[in-house]
């Protein structure tokens, strides 16, 4: 018997994609978002919002794991107030449901901008580079907040239960192309590209690397609360990391083994535990 697997956030940008790895890797996929995908692969599709209790107390959480990917993604298109009450809600309600029903594993999506440095009004910089878990939280809005709130609230539920939770910190996840025109504006001197570029640590993470992420958790299990930063070993930045880092943040720490177009998130953990790198990686030359 294939093992169950429910999916929260299943007709977003990553949900979509984990979807089809899920069931191509053989698992019976329990999903459910907002809207339905209509083309999603899944054996079960419910519509309904996180947050509410009523819709909660509907979904069959007879599974063998949880991958919750539902959130609002951002905080500038909705209000703040929105933007936390969403995605802490909805998040404390998977979570408690998972252990009130002894589901074992529950994989989420945290974020890199829980460092605060991506979407914060004033320019930020890293205290240090690479930048790893251990670095300080510099909130500016409620979607970093929203994340860091679900991370504690992960640990709160572990301590309590025999459920397992691994979260990812994901930085801009998206396709090959999306990287590859991203760079191509900034090496041409984008000076908005270029900032947002600075702003999200010139950090990626293809799609089906993503996948390949989840999928590795799903093999190999999880103990208590843990948390990890997941990119791209590279950067898509036109210029080495130490140039970028000069230019956008002059007053963060280097580390003296930083080289070339190295990225500066520190994934070191997320290698120790669970050895898989990033496979599908940005290609320099198609910005020529």
């Amino acid at each position: 018997m294939s093992k169950r697997i429910m999916l929260t956030g299943a007709s977003g940008l990553i949900g979509k994609e984990v979807a089809k790895g899920l069931v191509a890797a053989g698992y019976e996929v329990l999903a459910t978002d907002l809207v339905k995908d209509d083309h999603s692969p899944a054996q079960s599709f419910a519509v309904g919002n996180l947050v509410s209790s009523d819709f909660i107390s509907e979904l069959d959480f007879a599974c063998d794991a949880i991958v919750h990917l539902g959130s609002i993604p951002r905080p500038v298109i909705e209000p703040d107030e929105k933007v936390l009450h969403n995605n802490v809600m909805g998040t404390y309600h998977v979570f408690a449901s998972a252990v009130e029903n002894n589901v074992p594993l529950v994989i989420y999506a945290s974020s890199l901008s829980i460092y605060g440095m991506a979407w914060s009004g004033p320019w930020t910089s890293p205290d240090y580079v690479p930048v790893d878990e251990k670095h300080p939280l510099h909130h500016f809005e409620s979607y970093a907040l929203s994340k860091e709130v679900n991370e504690r609230s992960a640990d709160m539920w572990a301590n309590r239960s025999e459920t397992a939770f691994v979260g990812f910190r994901f930085p801009h996840t998206h396709t090959n192309l999306e990287f590859t025109e991203m760079a191509k504006r900034m090496r041409e001197g984008d000076k908005a590209t270029l900032q947002q570029g600075a702003k999200i640590f010139w950090a990626y993470l293809d799609l089906r690397d993503a996948v390949q992420g989840i999928l590795t958790v799903l093999e190999k299990g999880g103990q208590g609360s843990k948390t990890y930063n997941f990119a791209a070993p590279d950067t898509y930045a036109p210029r080495p990391t130490r140039e970028m880092m000069a230019e956008f943040h002059p007053t963060s720490k280097i580390a003296a083994s930083l080289s070339g177009y190295d990225s500066i998130i520190d994934c070191s953990e997320w290698n120790s535990v669970y050895g898989y790198e990033p496979k599908h990686l940005f290609k320099r030359e198609d910005t020529k």
